[in-house]
């Protein structure tokens, strides 16, 4: 697709989009990368991609906590069948088409350049995390509603390869509280 960003999978149909600038760094050194198009109707092959910190296993996980927001029976197969994860870099437009091709109900970026290159308008709603390791330090994300549409945003308090810094069930209260910022479930 025109414009599609690499090492970005995804569903056409994509309900769920993922945002992110990091540039990859799980690439595992026995198993080469492939690019391949937008799956529709099944999950992208991208996101069972083998890397060696746990990135794309992190980003199964929090797909699947989405949508069990609303679906609570829904698994790997049927989340990531409905979501695209799109590697912006330094290329802001690509997020234009991915929103175009897409048409997603929610999007949650996963750091904070990508956020900021967005220039998006909505008000937060603070999500704080508490790191498991010391008492003082918490981690801050949100989620609002994109301003004259129906589109739950998200900022996530931390990018998925940076997991073992809060506890799980934190960070399923915020993945699962997009419920109160998204107008459609499906």
């Amino acid at each position: 697709m025109k414009g599609w960003p690499d090492n970005s999978p995804g569903a056409a149909n994509a309900w769920l989009l993922l945002v992110t600038t990091k540039p990859p760094s799980w690439r595992d050194p026995l198993i080469e990368w492939t690019e391949r198009p937008l799956a529709v109707g099944r999950p992208h092959e991208g996101f069972l991609y083998p890397d060696p910190i746990g990135f794309w296993a992190e980003v199964r996980r929090w797909s699947v906590e989405i949508f069990r927001a609303f679906e609570r029976g829904w698994d790997v197969s049927e989340a990531l069948g409905l979501t695209a994860l799109i590697h912006v870099g330094g290329d802001p437009a690509a997020l234009n088409v991915a929103m175009r091709t897409c048409r997603p109900a929610a999007v949650l970026f996963l750091d904070e350049p990508a956020w900021q290159a967005a220039g998006w308008d909505v008000t937060p709603e603070p999500f704080d995390i508490p790191d498991p390791h010391r008492p003082d330090q918490t981690y801050q994300g949100f989620w609002a509603r994109k301003k004259d549409e129906a589109v739950a945003v998200g900022k996530a308090p931390q990018h998925p390869t940076m997991h073992r810094f809060y506890d799980a069930a934190d960070m399923t209260a915020y993945l699962r509280s997009v419920r109160l910022f998204t107008s459609r479930a499906s």
